[in-house]
């Protein structure tokens, strides 16, 4: 079993990113005047974290982020594992007003992908022209929710909203979670991380969260249409045969697992890209067929 990080193992990480909450702060004031910014050492999981304030009525615009998260999760219930100073895990919870958009939620984890994808790219551009490395690929998106390098899985999101006291009609108080693989030690085997040299968290998280917030309030006032050529330059299914499983007791462990007992795909197809609300279309035997995120698991052939 692995031994806990002590506090002083911690100390280096906590300061980096003490030093990009204050950066941050300066940045975000101006358009989000009331953020605040949470460094802590470990949590089980900043998205639960951030949920159980917006029960408690404490809806104010929150960015936390963990060194340690001890119990991550991704979509439909699956663990991300962090480990200090390998992976950037954090949250950003704030009321939006959803409902009236089309895609709503599901069209917002691609939104936040999009700008995401364009803040990683800005910010590792900038980081290597200083330092002489590479110019690093571009980021790329796998429909609904995950960032790749390359032909591999770089991070994740996932998104939860929940009613909470002390909002206005039709609001509803949204946790928008983040993990990204910076440094190989904490990526499972497949993964992608952050090319070298590596940024600090800090400094991708100083790159995130401001990009964050503009992308929520641009998607609250217009919604997924006006991105959806610009998500179609990175998306990585794009023109791929993809399997499709709508139940998640049925989907294959991980990608490239698939033995003669593995359940077969509820449904095979080509991608043909994203509709204006986020929708993922799909060429199949019966015709073209939209699938929404949230009853589907999307994987290449």
């Amino acid at each position: 079993m692995d031994t806990p990080p002590s506090t002083a193992d911690l100390a280096p990480i906590l300061a980096d990113l003490n030093q990009a909450a204050e950066r941050l702060w300066l940045a975000c004031a101006p358009t989000t005047p009331g953020l605040v910014l949470d460094v802590v050492p470990e949590a089980a999981s900043t998205n639960t974290a951030l949920m159980a304030q917006g029960r408690r009525g404490e809806v104010w615009p929150t960015a936390m982020v963990a060194v340690r998260q001890t119990a991550g999760r991704g979509r439909r219930g699956r663990s991300w594992e962090a480990r200090p100073g390998d992976t950037l895990t954090f949250s950003l919870g704030l009321p939006l007003q959803l409902d009236a958009v089309p895609g709503g939620g599901s069209a917002l984890s691609l939104a936040v992908g999009l700008a995401l994808a364009d803040a990683l790219d800005a910010g590792l551009r900038a980081h290597h022209a200083e330092r002489g490395g590479a110019l690093p690929p571009a980021i790329g998106l796998k429909w609904p929710n995950d960032l790749w390098l390359g032909a591999r899985k770089l991070g994740g999101i996932l998104i939860e909203a929940t009613p909470a006291p002390g909002l206005t009609e039709g609001q509803r108080w949204v946790v928008i979670g983040v993990g990204l693989n910076v440094q190989p030690g904490a990526a499972v085997p497949g993964s992608a991380w952050l090319p070298t040299p590596a940024p600090s968290l800090g400094d991708v998280w100083g790159w995130l969260v401001p990009a964050l917030l503009q992308a929520t309030q641009a998607f609250e006032r217009q919604g997924f249409a006006p991105l959806q050529a610009a998500y179609a330059r990175r998306d990585v299914l794009l023109g791929q045969a993809v399997q499709l499983w709508t139940s998640a007791a049925s989907l294959p462990p991980a990608a490239g697992t698939a033995s003669p007992g593995t359940p077969q795909p509820d449904e095979t197809g080509t991608a043909q890209g994203v509709d204006d609300s986020g929708a993922l279309l799909v060429h199949t035997a019966s015709g073209l067929q939209r699938w929404h995120a949230g009853d589907v698991s999307v994987r290449p052939a």
